[in-house]
């Protein structure tokens, strides 16, 4: 005898995973070599504790994973921006970005993400937040973060987006975006040199002697000389941590820095109170290297330099942005480690550098004056690409 196979009652009597949950508006964007979560602000919470509380959902932390979140277990890849209309004259839209680093218990809210800001100007033109009229339209955004302006430009056909450009590291195309930072000098210190000097010595706790670079644009960054710490800067992640003691120094190094520009009265401090602020980078004369992962090939002649970031003490996989912007400014300022690794080369005007990094090569041109051993750099540029991955609702749990 067959059973009857049994009869379900009505969708409306089933249980609902969502039931305590609350619904937030929420797309997710690619933006350069990073991910991120996009909200209109009007969505959140104004209450800044609230508002946290329903990105960290939204994106799955604190579990490292992000499993029952929207976020990629990556700090490329959980990323998350805020975006609304802006009431300033000097920007159409305007715009805050959270990092939420995997395992960590609350975003952080200390920089630009340059990767994710042609996102922003993608997310900004499909959300209707700007008029887009023909020719190649700009977005002028103002990062709330670095209290900085940014025009973002669309290559466009007849006033129509195209997929033109495959970025390093990235699979596939996406809507190609001129970016054009707008005096990046002073994102964090409002100095280009926070330390006063082209070039520190910092000495680690074994006595070694590091040369450093601090420098401010962009964001802040510490740029270490590779070959005094025995490495080359084309290291990948694995064998940079394979080498004993390479990240603790490094983030010694990091720490230093963050108590010599005042962010902190102990090193011991700056891990726990600024974890990513300043960032750092390892900086060396060009040199072949493989891909991240990859046995393909990057030549030395391809780039001007070879640099790795280290960011919230983890290795990028990538080059950010706004690094590339410190990195660019840095190649100008005579006597930095920087400037030492692209050959000494240095002049005012218009110049481009070429940073070879894990997942490939990124050039970043500079507009830099020199003037009376003065230095500043009226804008920096980079070409980016965004692509929109999903669009909808994200659950994220309620208040209790």
């Amino acid at each position: 005898m067959v059973s009857k196979k049994p009869e379900f009652e009505t969708s409306s009597a089933l249980p609902r995973s969502a039931a305590n949950d609350e619904a937030v508006r929420c797309t997710v964007i690619r933006g350069g070599t990073s991910r991120g979560l996009f909200f209109h602000e009007q969505d959140l919470p104004s209450d800044p504790a609230q508002r946290d509380r329903v990105i960290m959902g939204a994106v799955g932390a604190p579990d490292p994973r992000h499993v029952d979140g929207l976020g990629g277990g990556d700090m490329l890849l959980s990323k998350v921006a805020i975006v609304a209309r802006s009431a300033r004259t000097n920007a159409d839209v305007e715009c805050e970005f959270a990092n939420i680093t995997p395992g960590k218990g609350r975003p952080s809210w200390g920089t630009n993400c340059g990767n994710l800001v042609p996102a922003v100007a993608l997310f900004a033109a499909e959300e209707r937040l700007v008029a887009m009229g023909g020719g190649a339209p700009v977005v002028r955004i103002w990062n709330r973060n670095s209290d900085s302006v940014i025009e973002a430009r669309f290559s466009a056909v007849n006033g129509e987006q195209k997929e033109c450009f495959r970025l390093a590291g990235m699979p596939d195309t996406g809507v190609c975006v001129d970016l054009d930072f707008v005096e990046p000098v002073g994102a964090s210190q409002s100095l280009l040199l926070p330390t006063g000097n082209a070039r520190d010595t910092i000495r680690l706790q074994d006595g070694r002697s590091v040369d450093v670079s601090v420098v401010d644009a962009g964001a802040l960054y510490v740029f270490v000389t590779a070959g005094n710490l025995g490495l080359t800067a084309t290291e990948t992640g694995k064998q940079l941590a394979s080498i004993e003691g390479a990240f603790d120094d490094l983030e010694f190094l990091r720490a230093s820095v963050a108590r010599l520009i005042g962010l902190v009265e102990k090193v011991a401090d700056a891990t726990v109170l600024t974890p990513d602020v300043p960032k750092l980078a390892i900086v060396g004369p060009p040199a072949n290297y493989r891909y991240e992962g990859s046995s393909n090939e990057i030549l030395a002649e391809s780039c001007d330099l070879v640099s790795r970031i280290i960011s919230s003490q983890k290795y990028h996989k990538a080059y950010a942005v706004t690094g590339a912007i410190a990195t660019a400014a840095a190649a100008s300022i005579e006597g930095s480690t920087v400037h030492e690794a692209v050959g000494d080369r240095v002049s005012s005007g218009l110049q481009e550098i070429r940073i070879g990094h894990p997942s490939g090569v990124l050039a970043c041109a500079v507009e830099t004056r020199i003037s009376d051993g003065s230095h500043d750099i009226a804008f920096a540029r980079i070409k980016r690409t965004a692509r929109r991955v999903s669009q909808g609702t994200v659950f994220v749990p309620r208040l209790t």
